[in-house]
């Protein structure tokens, strides 16, 4: 007999070990009850129905989204009624204080067209075949709705099939992806630098960048020096052209993965790799999730973009999609992830694209060549002073530029100058204008303090997105906007 549901926070009830391990830990299968069917999935999202449809002729049924831990199963038994499996679920379900958020049964589950549906979604198959006659729904969900229980049953010859859904309330671990910014941060000596082949031992090999999820694999891996990739930054239908759709046009060093992993949700994985990339500073440019992603042949374009092979083939289900974007020492780094399910087991395509900042060899860092470009212009970018994201802090990197900056202070004792910062226009107009004198200041500030230079031949000023040098429509116009620019100034 069906045993009544062992809720901690309604219930003492010490449940033996099932015989079974493809049970629920908290039920007891019908008696002569066979598992057709099951599935569990960690911390994932389901659509449960807690509604009929509006309308007569609809198979739309209002939802309730609920996240947590999954298992579904599927039962068959021989000789019963659906009436009977109905009372012994309801009865078990208020023994255990669920709230019936709703039920249907004969006479009001909706026309044969409505009950199949229902059962379909509940089913782990997607279809319950010839078992929908004298139908019963129940949704059951616990006072603090950290439990949902959704049951459909239905009658074929004299047997009975019951679709269970179980969704426990999860607490996932959100820590299973590293970022290491000691990469992001370091220096290319030339555009030359050598990336080691790799062998078909060294396959399994992950971006120095991103660390791979526990337990994945790699399926296929690609890496290219100096190669075009193009970023979708909204949804991709199949077959749609390159230029038409939203998307960021990159060149730079590209690393692809396919990763594959087994017991896991799309939506667990997403959420690590998004946790990851956030608790980074990484920008999102985009994001959807599952149907805001498009249709199952859209999904499967979007992932084929970032897939190796160009295809993501059965692993385009309950998709997540996301695109960042972070800046480095050497240019902005962007990572894309397609995540997407098929079966018990999840796929990765993910990408990662280093590309080169034209802005960051346009002057090189010498005392004789900013001289000539302050006699020629009057004025000169200097590039190569970093900041902290969105904060004034001078990063280690400078060092070379500020050295040369100083440099040039003291060999020509009579120069004093304008220390200007500049932004894009990325946000609001006066953080950004105070963001940029705070950064001017700090230069002047650190000329004075460490290199001895006399506060009274500098003047620090900041003019925000005001003076743009390219346009702010591009990342490549945007970096050529965040700088420091020097400017004569008469004594």
């Amino acid at each position: 007999m069906l045993r009544s549901l062992c809720l901690a926070l309604s219930l003492s009830v010490s449940l033996p070990i099932l015989a079974n391990p493809a049970d629920h830990p908290l039920f007891e299968r019908f008696p002569n009850a066979t598992v057709t069917n099951s599935l569990e999935v960690a911390h994932e999202r389901f659509l449960l129905p807690r509604a009929l449809p509006p309308a007569s002729a609809s198979l739309d049924f209002p939802t309730k989204a609920v996240v947590g831990d999954l298992l579904r199963h599927s039962y068959r038994v021989e000789g019963a009624s659906t009436l009977k499996l109905y009372e012994n679920y309801r009865a078990a379900m208020e023994e255990a204080n669920l709230d019936i958020a709703f039920q249907c049964g004969p006479e009001d589950c909706g026309n044969q067209r409505q009950v199949q549906a229902l059962g379909a979604h509940i089913a782990v198959t997607g279809n319950i075949f010839n078992f929908w006659r004298n139908p019963y729904y129940l949704l059951g969900v616990s006072p603090d709705e950290g439990l949902h229980i959704a049951v459909f049953i239905g009658g074929h010859d004299g047997d009975v099939a019951i679709q269970q859904v179980v969704v426990t309330r999860s607490d996932p671990r959100l820590d299973l992806i590293e970022i290491d910014l000691a990469y992001l941060n370091r220096r290319i000596d030339s555009d030359t630098a050598e990336i080691p082949q790799l062998s078909a031992e060294e396959r399994a090999r992950d971006h120095a960048l991103l660390s791979r999820y526990p337990g994945a694999r790699i399926r296929e891996r690609r890496h290219r020096e100096y190669e075009r990739f193009v970023l979708p930054l909204e949804p991709v239908q199949a077959h749609q052209r390159e230029d038409s759709f939203r998307r960021e046009d990159l060149v730079g060093d590209l690393t692809q993965h396919f990763y594959e992993l087994e017991q896991v949700s799309t939506l667990k994985v997403y959420e690590n790799y998004k946790n990851a990339l956030s608790s980074a500073d990484f920008e999102i440019l985009f994001e959807c999730a599952l149907d805001a992603c498009g249709s199952s042949a859209d999904v499967r374009a979007l992932g084929g973009r970032l897939a190796t092979t160009g295809n993501v083939f059965n692993f385009h289900r309950t998709p997540y999609y996301l695109a960042a974007r972070r800046m480095t020492v050497e240019g902005p780094a962007y990572v894309a992830l397609f995540i997407g399910g098929y079966n018990q087991d999840v796929a990765v395509q993910q990408v990662v694209v280093e590309t080169r900042d034209i802005a960051a060899n346009l002057i090189e860092v010498n005392a004789d060549l900013l001289h000539r470009e302050l006699q020629d212009s009057g004025r000169v970018s200097l590039y190569g002073i970093q900041f902290d994201t969105n904060r004034s802090d001078i990063r280690p990197e400078s060092k070379e530029a500020l050295d040369s900056l100083a440099e040039l202070l003291r060999e020509h004792s009579e120069l004093q100058l304008y220390v200007v910062g500049h932004t894009d226009d990325v946000g609001a107009v006066d953080y950004n204008r105070e963001l940029s004198s705070a950064r001017a200041k700090a230069v002047v500030d650190l000329l004075v303090s460490d290199y001895g230079i006399s506060a009274s031949r500098l003047h620090s000023a900041g003019v925000g997105p005001f003076a743009p040098t390219a346009s702010n429509a591009t990342e490549e116009g945007r970096a050529l906007n965040r700088q420091v620019e020097l400017v004569t100034r008469q004594p």
